[in-house]
């Protein structure tokens, strides 16, 4: 049977004399392992005073009752410090959230759960639920008989440790070591959705732990509320960090949705060429091609042969564009001429230059053409990518299918639920 961190709690502490010191207040632990070991006890002694000492002084835990011998006198006891990457237990995660990147979702810790192993107490798993809720509100033994009476079941949810992820809420307090590896290993659809479960302060400290890249995309996937929120409540350096990695479109989107003096501020802290491609789009209506377009089109000129443009899309020039579908070909002034599919350009003659092999005749929108047309255009030429050109016929920026999808589905459902009470 495990060891619990509530029956633990409060259980007095006694010398090597057998003479009482105070009771358990916390644990700590330093969190790198599967199983982490608690390395120190917080005890608080009987003139109300907290004492930490390591554990290499416990002699044994007894279980029945519960009770924590040490190898030493009252007197001798030599007070330790703990480490700033350690955890206190009872205040970093009881009654706090933690995220359970196996389900890939929020629980509140109700209580702790431990084993003995390598001659200490083991972290195996934390317990979320009614039962904990109880069991930490003092009412687990009476909720017990009322849930036997009517036969319902009271289950525990235990989660392993190894898949816990503990909410930071202190933004100022010092990092744990690889603090939201765990997280980070998730898709960002599944972190976003798991951020916003999360309040604005735990958001923030979440988005700030995580690399710019893994915050970026996580951001993007985040519905535009919550990312307003957010970028609001981050300094300025790290959210135009952030702004910087997302695409042009998706960070104008964000911007858009900000206060004017904020969005200003934000574009002036951000690298020239990144701001001057988000302004850009900010001068064109949301519900536009030139609203939904981004600025990152892969295009070419055309007397470069096929093998030359194939060397261009594996070099870094080819890996910013957002997608490489379709390859363009502009002249000069960057005015659209023709298309290549990636496998026609890959099955052409290496030697064959560009504008012998395009598709001169390329569908296209305005950037002033609304969202209705663009969807329509999509659908009738069974598009993946849509090419935005102005009046003069240059080549503005790309339209992807899932820019589309994500401005018309949350229409569509919320036309039918509004339909649910009419």
């Amino acid at each position: 049977m495990p060891l619990l961190f509530s029956a633990l709690r409060h259980c007095p502490i006694l010398d090597a004399e057998g003479h009482l010191v105070g009771q358990l207040k916390d644990l700590i632990l330093l969190p790198l392992e599967t199983l982490p070991l608690v390395t120190k006890l917080v005890i608080l002694t009987a003139e109300k005073e907290e004492m930490v000492v390591p554990w290499e002084t416990v002699a044994r835990v007894e279980r029945d009752p519960v009770a924590i011998h040490l190898t030493r006198e009252a007197g001798t006891l030599q007070p330790a410090h703990p480490r700033p990457e350690e955890m206190e237990l009872g205040k970093s995660l009881l009654d706090r959230k933690v995220v359970d990147t196996k389900r890939r979702k929020v629980i509140r810790v109700n209580d702790l759960e431990f084993q003995e192993g390598r001659g200490r107490l083991q972290l195996v798993a934390v317990e979320g639920g009614l039962r904990s809720l109880l069991r930490y509100l003092g009412s687990e033994t009476l909720a017990g008989r009322v849930a036997r009476h009517f036969s319902v079941r009271l289950d525990r949810e235990t989660i392993p440790w190894e898949v816990v992820e503990p909410v930071e809420i202190d933004p100022g307090k010092t990092k744990r070591p690889a603090a939201y590896a765990k997280l980070a290993k998730l898709h960002p659809a599944d972190i976003a959705d798991i951020i916003e479960e999360l309040n604005p302060s735990e958001r923030a400290a979440v988005l700030s732990a995580l690399d710019r890249e893994t915050a970026a995309e996580a951001l993007t996937e985040t519905e535009p509320e919550v990312q307003a929120s957010m970028v609001q409540m981050m300094e300025s350096e790290q959210a135009a960090d952030i702004l910087e990695r997302m695409e042009p479109d998706e960070a104008a989107d964000i911007l858009s949705d900000l206060p004017e003096a904020k969005a200003q501020e934000l574009l002036e802290t951000m690298e020239e060429e990144e701001a001057q491609e988000v302004v850009e789009l900010l001068t064109h209506e949301e519900d536009t091609a030139g609203g939904l377009m981004t600025t990152g089109a892969f295009h070419l000129p055309p007397d470069l042969t096929a093998a030359d443009a194939i060397g261009r899309l594996r070099s870094a020039e080819g890996a910013e564009a957002e997608t490489l579908h379709y390859t363009y070909i502009t002249d000069d002034l960057e005015r659209l001429l023709g298309v290549l599919s990636l496998r026609e350009l890959i099955l052409a003659d290496p030697g064959k230059r560009l504008d012998e092999i395009m598709e001169p005749q390329v569908i296209s929108v305005r950037p002033e053409t609304g969202l209705r047309e663009v969807a329509e255009t999509f659908t009738k030429y069974n598009l993946m990518v849509l090419p935005v050109v102005d009046e003069g016929g240059e080549l503005k920026g790309i339209i992807t299918v899932d820019d589309v999808l994500n401005r018309i589905l949350p229409m569509i459902w919320k036309q039918r639920a509004a339909k649910k009470f009419i």
